[in-house]
């Protein structure tokens, strides 16, 4: 079967009959059908489809430990009319403490390309966030969440926070998230971000 493109007519237009359509990856409407199935998944799923989801992450692993009281800081901005759909993955070894904040100042720092979780994707459809990992801070800004990360003991040594509901980003805005190690000893650790624009 081929795929039909629909030319929508006026809303106020009275019809019979109703057919299903949407956009596809292009932005195009097509009627679903066998070959456009409708969309039936949630948006973060689709929006992977669509080639339109990222990750970013920083890791201190076994071999280059988080210090005690040091941090994991990613600073991410997006352009005007980007608006960023994120949650955030933290784990360290030890209690560790968990941090957004907005409005932050940094100067510094090395660049992260954010990666596209949809690799058919890879190369022809990049995010439009800009990113940096452990740069200087001068300013935290303003603080949106605080939480802390228990370390576990005995066989649960390891603790992590993984968030399934999103922060809706602003556009034009500095974000740091900060993950700190509070234990007293070094620790591997990690933070990921994801999002979809």
């Amino acid at each position: 079967m081929a795929v039909l493109n629909v030319l929508r007519e006026s809303d106020t237009t009275n019809a019979r009959h109703v057919v299903l359509t949407q956009k596809n990856n292009a932005g195009t409407q097509v009627v679903a059908g066998a070959d456009a199935p409708a969309i039936m998944v949630d948006v973060n799923h689709q929006r992977t489809h669509d080639g339109r989801a990222y990750y970013a992450y920083k890791i201190a692993p076994d071999s280059s430990l988080l210090a005690a009281a040091a941090s994991i800081n990613i600073v991410m901005a997006s352009p005007s009319g980007v608006f960023p759909h994120v949650t955030i993955d933290g784990m360290c070894l030890g209690n560790a403490e968990l941090y957004i904040y907005e409005n932050t100042t940094t100067t510094g720092g090395t660049a992260f390309t954010p990666i596209n979780r949809n690799r058919n994707y890879a190369v022809s459809n990049v995010s439009q966030v800009a990113m940096v990992v452990n740069p200087t801070v001068t300013s935290v800004g303003d603080t949106l969440v605080a939480q802390i990360i228990p370390g576990g003991s005995g066989k649960k040594s390891s603790g992590a926070s993984a968030g399934s509901l999103e922060y809706v980003l602003k556009p034009l805005t500095n974000y740091l998230f900060r993950l700190t190690n509070v234990n007293g000893t070094a620790h591997a650790a990690s933070l990921q971000l994801e999002w979809y624009e």
